[in-house]
């Protein structure tokens, strides 16, 4: 439904979209902690925006976890950077909605490419300084948005830095696997979707080459 991490803000829904609760629902909450030998209480809160009665929103977005590693190959040895890489294939035609890379204290940098059906390879977003204390969430303006017909495979490549460079590395000297200890690590991007039948898709692509086509001629006439 979403998720939280240092520095983050809430999820943006776009104008006629939202994500579905149905009745009834509950809601779970998976908190990390670490073990300190005292007891810890929390206080959680969600905020939760809800269509007026009767409004119903036609797009559904979806937060999915699109990982850029498995759980064996963070396996990161002293004083190395390692790159590590995952795959997501988009079942239906989809309209990319933001990107917030999220790995801990040794994560580098973070990419993410869509693999189109035609072989074609093109860069979505790529963050080259991530930092541990800001888990941003990079929304996509409207006209830049990526539409991506179904068939897509999404490509998420993460690096790990655990040499001394680091300067957020607490020991570059250990080797780091996987786990949800800050001192452990994780390779993964949140990714909103907006999901979208055929004549919708298409209905998105005419309205940004129309758009493009207005503004090239608008800058021809200046």
């Amino acid at each position: 439904f979403m998720e939280w991490a240092v520095g983050k803000q809430g999820e943006i829904m776009r104008e006629n979209s939202g994500k579905l609760m149905l009745p009834g629902a509950k809601i779970g909450f998976d908190i990390h902690y670490s073990a300190t030998n005292e007891d810890v209480t929390d206080n959680v809160e969600l905020g939760i925006y809800f269509y007026p009665k009767g409004q119903e929103p036609k797009f559904r977005q979806v937060l999915h976890n699109m990982s850029g590693t498995n759980s064996a190959e963070v396996d990161i040895p002293p004083n190395t950077v390692k790159a590590t890489q995952g795959f997501f294939v988009l079942k239906e035609n989809a309209r990319i909605e933001s990107f917030q890379p999220h790995m801990h204290l040794r994560g580098k940098a973070m990419s993410m490419e869509a693999i189109l059906p035609t072989g074609q390879v093109t860069m979505l977003s790529y963050v080259s300084h991530f930092n541990f204390n800001w888990h941003n969430s990079y929304v996509y303006a409207d006209d830049a948005a990526p539409l991506l017909p179904k068939g897509t495979i999404i490509k998420v490549t993460a690096w790990h830095d655990n040499t001394i460079a680091n300067k957020a590395n607490p020991d570059p000297n250990v080797w780091v696997g996987h786990g949800d200890r800050t001192v452990d690590e994780m390779a993964h991007a949140w990714v909103n979707v907006t999901y979208l039948k055929d004549e919708d898709y298409k209905a998105e692509i005419d309205a940004r080459k129309a758009k493009i086509t207005a503004t090239n001629t608008q800058q021809q006439q200046q």
